[in-house]
């Protein structure tokens, strides 16, 4: 039996990888009778649930740090745990370097691409991955677990727009250089008749203020600084553009097809696991995503017959319920 488990963050980010730890503590908590711990840097207490038990430990300082690891040795021992699950590729090395101090059996997820890496990654008990794609480089045996978004509060909204009759798109990355909103852009300016929201803030709001003039697509161009508006926009927009470029599972495409809003995505992260091939973007080049925008948008009542089973699979498997009972089984099996 499942009694004591703790999961370990040494991140700097607020991210998908520290919603995902958030989100599965608190299911683990509320619906199990386990006790359940997050060891991490204490500005992600005020993330957690009041009744995940939260043990501070500055992570900032390099995984070589002898302190570092020997305070996390020390707490791992202290807890008793039976499962240490680290969540990226730090926290897989400072399991790594504590494992002969501790009992606890240790398992690992991977959230991108690129680490924790094959040689790291053999010395654990169990291995997740957030995609397939996040692991399609790996040679090691991984249990693929789809990052899920709580529906428990998807009710009635208080909220809905509504939006010009014009086809429109929903970006909703933050404004930063390498999002590549600047190309998404100038692919608007080769189509016509066409709105986009940028739903989200960042330093380069300024520069693709100016660039939408200078393209002369400004008035069809929507700055919403308001990223917490996510789900009415998306209940609103005809596509959600994903510019994404080495994310796991990215959480803004689960959400949007839990809102059953059509995506278009790069094809990082899971995307190609679930989203229709035409709807898949080989590069971010302003010609290619234009084309791909306009045979998106040019029928709308085919957009979203294309996507009428993807809603329904997303709704079947993309779940919190889902993910944390998918992980849940695997710890169940290395305690067999």
């Amino acid at each position: 039996m499942i009694q004591n488990i703790c999961h370990l963050i040494a991140s700097r980010e607020h991210g998908n990888l520290e919603k995902h730890v958030a989100d599965l503590s608190r299911w683990q908590v509320r619906n199990t009778r386990a006790q359940v711990s997050v060891i991490a840097h204490p500005r992600y207490r005020q993330t957690l649930d009041e009744a995940v038990k939260f043990i501070p430990l500055n992570t900032d300082h390099s995984r070589h740090h002898p302190s570092l690891v020997w305070r996390l040795a020390n707490q791992l021992r202290a807890g008793g745990f039976q499962i240490a699950h680290g969540h990226g590729s730090k926290s897989a090395q400072l399991l790594a370097a504590v494992q002969k101090y501790t009992d606890s059996r240790q398992v690992i997820t991977r959230h991108n691409v690129r680490h924790p890496r094959d040689k790291l990654a053999s010395a654990f008990d169990a291995r997740i991955a957030v995609s397939h794609s996040a692991v399609a480089n790996s040679r090691l045996a991984w249990n693929v677990i789809p990052n899920g978004v709580d529906t428990s509060g998807h009710q009635a909204p208080s909220l809905e727009i509504q939006l010009d009759s014009v086809p429109n798109i929903l970006v909703a990355t933050r404004l930063v250089k390498q999002a590549g909103t600047d190309r998404i852009l100038r692919a608007l300016a080769i189509l016509a008749d066409v709105e986009l929201i940028l739903l989200n803030d960042g330093p380069e709001r300024n520069n693709l203020e100016k660039l939408g003039r200078e393209l002369g697509v400004d008035r069809r161009v929507s700055f919403v600084g308001d990223p917490d508006k996510i789900g009415t926009f998306m209940r609103a927009t005809d596509l959600l553009l994903l510019p994404c470029r080495n994310e796991g599972a990215p959480y803004t495409l689960v959400e949007a097809l839990l809102q059953r809003c059509p995506v278009m995505s790069t094809r990082a992260g899971n995307a190609e696991d679930y989203l229709p091939a035409d709807y898949l973007l080989d590069n971010l080049e302003p010609g290619h995503l234009a084309e791909k925008l306009r045979r998106a948008l040019a029928d709308r009542e085919r957009l979203r017959s294309d996507f009428a089973p993807v809603f329904e699979r997303a709704r079947r498997e993309l779940t919190l319920d889902k993910m944390a009972q998918a992980t849940w089984q695997v710890y169940t099996q290395l305690l067999r």
